[in-house]
């Protein structure tokens, strides 16, 4: 059914509602374009509600939008040739998206987190997937400087302890996408006990950024073939970076005195 999608959608044009007629040519005139939305983006563009959408692709027999994306992407599914410019190819594209981060990121927003982090009584990190990884990078790095962390890939886990937070504490949601429903769904959790949150997503009009405070973008666009893709990876590891440098800065003797702590205590395991 996956690469019969856009047949699909015309065997089905005679059963859609009038709103649904909307999304349907829509869809067909921006396929290229969908695949890289979010379904917050979709319902925006069109004034639609997420909801309609939703139903439009279960009529079509996909639980939700982002299973019928897939089979839409399916379309589009690039194919690799190996060549001669393979290295320059990728390195010219890595070095485009740090300099595409750098352009989207404000100053304003890049010292309101870190004054957050700074003050928090205790920073939750979320992340899942691919952006777990990038959440656990950012865990070990703030923990380094004396950041008091909490961070799990058990999502669970990770809950049940930010269930225990207050106030006082602080967020760092990870997620791409703006979607990822486990990281939207303990971010709304965190809005709930007064916690302010820091969102680093791709996506300005996303379901996180809704609970956000203050949004910092990683603008690179995936295809659901492309999720985890290392450009996004990238992109995120920079702001981690960037945040972790001005940390440095504001911490000072707090941060250099943690990060010799934290290195003696491994010391003895390096030959």
């Amino acid at each position: 059914m996956a690469k019969d999608v856009l047949t699909l959608i015309k065997m089905n044009e005679r059963s859609f509602t009038k709103t649904e007629k909307k999304i349907m040519n829509y869809i067909l005139k921006n396929t290229d374009k969908v695949i890289y939305m979010t379904i917050t983006e979709l319902s925006d563009e069109l004034k639609i509600g997420e909801g309609t959408i939703v139903r439009f692709c279960q009529k079509l027999g996909f639980s939700g939008f982002h299973p019928f994306k897939i089979a839409l992407a399916e379309c589009f599914k690039p194919q690799f040739e190996y060549g001669s410019d393979l290295i320059s190819k990728c390195t010219n594209a890595n070095i485009e998206i740090i300099r595409k981060t750098a352009e989207f990121l404000d100053k304003r927003s890049i010292d309101q987190a870190i004054n957050i982090i700074t003050k928090t009584n205790k920073l939750f990190i979320l992340g899942v997937g691919a952006s777990g990884i990038t959440a656990q990078d950012a865990f070990y790095k703030f923990m380094r400087i004396g950041i008091n962390c909490v961070y799990s890939p058990d999502v669970h886990l990770l809950s049940m302890q930010l269930s225990l937070g207050t106030c006082e504490d602080s967020v760092l949601a990870i997620s791409q996408s703006g979607s990822t429903s486990s990281v939207v769904d303990m971010a709304r959790m965190a809005k709930e006990k007064n916690m302010k949150v820091i969102a680093l997503t791709g996506y300005l009009k996303s379901p996180l950024t809704q609970f956000a405070d203050i949004v910092l973008l990683t603008p690179t666009r995936e295809t659901p073939f492309q999720s985890g893709a290392i450009r996004s990876k990238i992109a995120q590891l920079h702001v981690i970076e960037i945040l972790f440098e001005g940390l440095c800065i504001k911490l000072r003797e707090k941060a250099e005195k943690s990060i010799r702590i934290t290195a003696d205590s491994v010391s003895k395991w390096i030959y």
